[in-house]
């Protein structure tokens, strides 16, 4: 069977940016320079805090990302809690307002989930008390699969302290419908993701279609609670489901909200948010931009996104 030009070119992105022989060259590269300006704000917090400003002028809220070094011992999750306890300083002042709460978005294995979970717990309390106290929330990504149960444990205990934090889940996880139910169940705040190209067939669905029908159950089950959901999908499919299920439910606003990748499909964003929807965009700052440009070429709609800019379109 012939192999879909879509993961030809995944697999030629995902090769280059990968290949140790030619990693600093592709950086070089006029094409990736371009995409760099699109999909990440810049080196530092002041970048991702202006790109904040920009979109709440366009009605749009911002999660700050930042893009930091892999943690292995304990230094590196006290740099992980400085620079989050910066950028929510640094992002209060300039994008609070009304209902409106700026995010920070970070991953557990930089608050050394895996490496000491007791200091992970702690530091993850530390940033959230400093978010609770500027009106900034704070969202953990989903992290590796094997992970999900210390990670689910995790959100449980802070949250009796700070109810607002939000976890991802992605949907494409086998386990994923009873990860939702138990989330739903306790009223916590959550990032519904499909899920990119990277899973293992034993624990998650590899056919797009099956991922979607499994995206489509943990909707359901997470707009049929009173939990806030984040749609976190450029998925057309999808986000017309999110509209009717919302519907259905009878959520309002407050209690639903769409996220997109910075630089992704900004008509659809501009059109989202237009329509009276909450709006988010993940903006993501510093010196790791270069995985994150690979991470986002392993879904789907990343890579569309990329190959617009390799086409000249963006």
């Amino acid at each position: 069977m012939t192999r879909p030009i879509a993961d030809l070119v995944r697999a030629r992105t995902l090769d280059s940016l990968n290949s140790p022989r030619y990693r600093d060259r592709v950086a070089r590269t006029a094409v990736v320079a371009a995409a760099r300006r699109r999909f990440v704000a810049g080196g530092q917090v002041d970048d991702a805090v202006a790109e904040a400003q920009r979109l709440r002028r366009t009605h749009r809220m911002a999660a700050l990302h930042p893009l930091l070094e892999p943690v292995t011992d304990t230094g590196g999750i006290d740099r992980t809690v400085t620079e989050a306890v910066t950028a929510i300083e640094r992002v209060a002042p300039v994008t609070a307002g009304g209902d409106y709460h700026p995010e920070i978005y970070l991953a557990p294995e930089h608050l050394g989930l895996g490496v000491d979970p007791a200091r992970a717990a702690a530091a993850l309390a530390r940033v959230c008390a400093v978010g609770d106290a500027h009106r900034v929330d704070i969202t953990l990504r989903s992290g590796a699969v094997e992970d999900v149960d210390s990670l689910l444990d995790l959100v449980e205990r802070t949250r009796e302290d700070h109810p607002r934090l939000t976890t991802s889940l992605v949907a494409r996880r086998h386990r994923s419908e009873v990860d939702a139910a138990r989330l739903a169940g306790s009223g916590a705040r959550v990032r519904l993701v499909r899920g990119g190209t990277g899973s293992s067939g034993t624990d998650s669905w590899q056919d797009p279609h099956e991922a979607d029908l499994a995206y489509a159950r943990c909707l359901a089950i997470l707009l049929g609670s009173g939990s806030h959901t984040v749609v976190a999908t450029h998925e057309p499919l999808l986000l017309d489901l999110a509209d009717g299920l919302a519907d259905q439910s009878g959520r309002g606003p407050e209690g639903l909200e769409y996220q997109f990748f910075l630089g992704a499909q900004p008509d659809l964003q501009m059109r989202t948010a237009d329509a009276g929807h909450r709006v988010r965009v993940l903006v993501p700052y510093g010196s790791r931009w270069l995985d994150y440009l690979e991470d986002l070429a392993r879904r789907p709609s990343g890579l569309r996104s990329l190959a617009a800019v390799l086409a000249g379109q963006g």
